[in-house]
């Protein structure tokens, strides 16, 4: 949309020119903004001027307002805008309804579609709206301002929230019934790999225990369950292995069980701890190395180095009856993972294939599984 372009600007990805956007917590503080003007001043603002606590100032465009008949309720919604973040809360519509209280406080709460913590280890307790500290100040400063001595109360409410909330990672961190409203800066970066890290990060805090499975994504965290893990003892790190490793060690966690197709594992083998292709690929390389190693055939190898996947090569493997290398790579996988924590965390390894079959584990990894269970 024109009218955000101009104000949130551009950010270079990749050689790309993608829109910057603003948070659900910039979107939920403008709303409160909304309609505390109109339960205030009974008029409507158009647009929205937020001061976000850098002190930036955004305008944003509300959606619609409504004022109740006895002039004690006024509502204002506005449409999320993620730029181009691929983000799946993009254009929802958030609504804030602000009512006159008989209290002196400014109360605060989720309606529906905004999500309840039910875990601990979030920043925000058990029992409590998920909406992070940074939007709710910044909510709570827009509120102030027309309300000082408070007296009313507040409700964010996000109607599509509760579907949408299923493909995020909410459910997997305990949040039910809805969205998290978001936002540190109040602006959203597009493809920002930190607000991954981040949200990777925040089940890391809140399943920290001696023992962890790791998983690149819901397929190996699907096999890693059929084995007999307990989904509660297993983190999804995406492509991030590398930086969860070290954030595992960091909180001290002492066992580290990764379980992945052998696309992935095979990049950690060679020392690879960003998995994504666009950082570094050379499966092929690392699983022909190991196979010359082991004085396998000069067509094998070929083979291997043609292969258009890992599971073409894995084919031509087991052809020619070289599945000990699965064993191998897994053992010296975890070796490198091991010493990418600084030897602070114990790793194991399983490989699977596409179909969900073990084919490589690492020594104690077959133990290591039944401590998740």
């Amino acid at each position: 949309m024109e009218f955000y372009e101009k104000q949130l600007g551009y950010v270079n990805v990749d050689g790309k020119k993608l829109r910057r956007g603003f948070t659900t917590g910039s979107a939920a503080a403008a709303a409160v903004k909304g309609a505390c003007s109109l339960l205030k001043n009974m008029e409507e603002e158009h647009p929205i001027e937020l001061e976000l606590l850098s002190k930036r100032v955004l305008y944003i465009l509300p959606k619609g307002y409504s004022l109740s008949d006895d002039n004690k309720t006024a509502t204002c919604s506005v449409l999320k805008y993620a730029g181009d973040d691929p983000d799946v809360t993009n254009n929802l519509e958030i609504i804030a309804k602000v009512s006159l209280a008989s209290h002196k406080d400014i109360f605060i709460s989720g309606g529906v579609g905004v999500g309840t913590i039910t875990k601990k280890g979030l920043q925000i307790p058990p029992g409590r709206p998920a909406i992070n500290p940074k939007p709710l100040e910044l909510i709570t400063k827009e509120a102030e301002k027309l309300f000082p001595n408070g007296g009313i109360d507040i409700e964010i409410s996000v109607p599509n929230g509760i579907e949408i909330s299923k493909k995020t990672f909410n459910p997997r961190l305990g949040i039910e019934g809805g969205i998290s409203i978001l936002g540190t800066t109040g602006i959203v970066e597009p493809m920002s790999e930190e607000a991954l890290k981040s949200s990777l990060r925040a089940e890391l805090v809140m399943k920290k225990r001696d023992s962890l499975g790791y998983t690149f994504g819901n397929m190996g965290e699907k096999f890693i369950i059929s084995m007999g893990a307990d989904k509660e003892n297993i983190c999804i790190c995406s492509n991030f292995i590398g930086y969860m490793l070290r954030e595992g060690a960091a909180l001290g966690i002492k066992d580290i069980l990764i379980g992945g197709h052998i696309g992935k594992i095979v990049k950690l083998a060679g020392g690879i701890f960003n998995t994504h292709s666009h950082v570094a690929d050379a499966k092929n390389e690392i699983i022909a190395s190991n196979l010359a190693l082991m004085g396998a055939p000069l067509k094998l190898i070929k083979l291997v180095m043609d292969s258009l996947t890992a599971e073409e090569a894995l084919s031509y493997i087991r052809d020619y009856g070289y599945e000990s290398l699965f064993d191998i790579l897994a053992s010296i996988a975890a070796q490198k993972a091991k010493r990418h924590t600084y030897d602070e965390v114990n790793v194991e390894i399983i490989i699977f294939d596409l179909k969900g079959n073990p084919i490589g584990t690492s020594s104690q990894a077959e133990k290591l599984l039944e401590r998740l269970g």
